[in-house]
């Protein structure tokens, strides 16, 4: 059998996607949509590098320079996951009570993807961690430590405006962000607890009433 006909059936099995988008941020995002997209047909361990490159519309020399290695574009899907959590809110929103501007901060999440893939490779890193210990610590301090500080802004300007009493903001911060989250821990034993958009939404009401 002929290399071309190999490549072709591969990319049929895998699922041709679009065709290849020049950009660099473009590209970045077709592969992150046909990780997704593999999951859901096979899971993570159906999603080869080639099966990848065939399901984004593009060559796997072409994936290869957007991402060196399968590791490095899983680690770099779940930052791109953790990153949409939380994010600065924009001027606009700064003149809000302060109640409103942690609603605000906390729900604005551009996209409600399902739980399992990022779940799937959190479980991953965390089984490689004791041999690569500088991706676990990448993800913490890239992601956990980001949302940290960007709470901890918000909560120094309610301090400031007089809105709140807090000694500590950045315990508070810290603590604020415990609530909010689920514990990850069961839903990583038991993909049944994965919590649903509507379970996350109501915890987070709750956690901003209590706090």
């Amino acid at each position: 059998m002929s290399q071309t006909r190999e490549n072709a059936e591969r990319a049929d099995k895998c699922g041709r996607g679009r065709p290849v988008t020049q950009t660099a941020e473009a590209r970045r995002a077709e592969v992150f949509a046909a990780l997704e997209s593999i999951y859901n047909d096979a899971g993570l361990d159906g999603a080869t590098m080639a099966c990848l490159a065939a399901r984004a519309g593009m060559s796997k020399r072409t994936l290869y320079s957007v991402f060196p290695s399968r590791a490095a574009l899983l680690r770099a899907y779940l930052h791109r996951v953790g990153g949409d959590f939380i994010r600065p809110l924009p001027a606009h929103d700064r003149d809000l009570p302060v109640a409103a501007r942690l609603e605000r901060l906390l729900s604005q999440r551009p996209r409600q993807q399902d739980f399992g893939l990022p779940l799937a490779v959190l479980r991953l890193i965390i089984a490689e961690t004791p041999v690569t210990p500088d991706v676990g610590r990448d993800l913490v301090d890239r992601i956990f430590a980001l949302d940290h500080q960007i709470i901890k802004d918000e909560l120094d300007l309610g301090v400031a405006r007089g809105e709140v009493l807090i000694g500590d903001t950045g315990q508070a911060a810290a603590l604020l962000l415990d609530m909010v989250r689920p514990w990850p821990l069961e839903s990583l034993l038991d993909p049944a607890r994965v919590p649903t958009s509507a379970d996350m939404a109501a915890r987070r009401a709750l956690a901003i009433e209590v706090f």
